[in-house]
């Protein structure tokens, strides 16, 4: 774990022992994943924003931030515009904005 890591743990857990009025055992929080989803929980509805975001600062230095599921659909380029590119008659690709003379 680094420094700065360590750092946020030492600040978060002052934090919440004074702004959200529970305990942090640090150690717990930095190994055990259901612990620090549950802790990190509570302080995030603490109504302090600089607790609510060391909280998810914390969740992303533990790796406890889940990256949403694709859904597979989205990440296929639509096969609808490129059928609507090629529907552009020939004549009018050629069109270069202004009267021809």
């Amino acid at each position: 774990m680094d420094t700065m890591t360590m750092q946020k743990l030492a600040r978060f857990k002052i934090m919440t022992r004074r702004l959200g009025g529970f305990n942090v055992d640090i150690f717990r929080l930095a190994q055990a994943g259901d612990y620090a989803r549950e802790i990190l929980t509570r302080a995030q509805e603490v109504d302090n924003e600089t607790l609510v975001l060391m909280a998810l600062e914390l969740s992303d230095a533990l790796g406890l931030l889940e990256q949403p599921e694709s859904d597979p659909a989205s990440t296929k380029p639509s096969t609808k515009v490129k059928q609507e590119e090629s529907k552009v008659p020939a004549s009018s690709a050629n069109y270069n904005f202004g009267a021809r003379g």
